[in-house]
């Protein structure tokens, strides 16, 4: 299944929008790191934007934990967003999960990591770091991001 009513319907002109669609999440995998873009980088690199990810189509037994979103210039990584739900929720065929936030980010002209941000022009990738756990399970993830510099 791939998003229908995307992120990018929520953010302004000239926003970039990058999915990575049908990405296999799995308990051995579990962290599990998915990066938007799939490939390549932002450019121009963002600062602000949405993020969306959905965890559906249980293909064996998976509990979902949490999921923390980062932006990275490829040097310094901040932690934008976190989704842990107050209890662990099961991903079977008729339930799923799907969750969406914003983010802003400084990116200064000088300093960039020493002073809390990342290097001057922004994210070039978002990542979205998944916990997941019970025996040998697997999902399916949908993961976006609309965003601008």
């Amino acid at each position: 299944m791939a998003i229908v009513n995307s992120v990018a319907t929520y953010t302004g002109q000239g926003s970039q929008l990058s999915q990575n669609i049908a990405v296999a999440i799995t308990v051995a995998a579990s962290p599990q790191t998915v990066t938007v873009p799939k490939t390549g980088s932002f450019s121009p690199a963002v600062t602000r934007g949405m993020w969306r990810c959905k965890f559906y189509a249980m293909t064996s037994a998976l509990t979902f934990n949490s999921v923390n979103i980062q932006a990275t210039d490829g040097t310094n990584t901040v932690t934008v967003d976190a989704f842990v739900p107050v209890a662990v929720i099961s991903i079977t065929s008729t339930a799923y999960v799907d969750v969406s936030g914003e983010f802003i980010i400084d990116s200064p002209t000088t300093g960039s990591g020493t002073v809390g941000g990342l290097t001057f022009g922004g994210a070039t990738v978002i990542n979205f770091i998944v916990v997941t756990a019970t025996g040998s399970g697997a999902c399916s993830g949908d993961f976006e991001v609309s965003a601008e510099p």
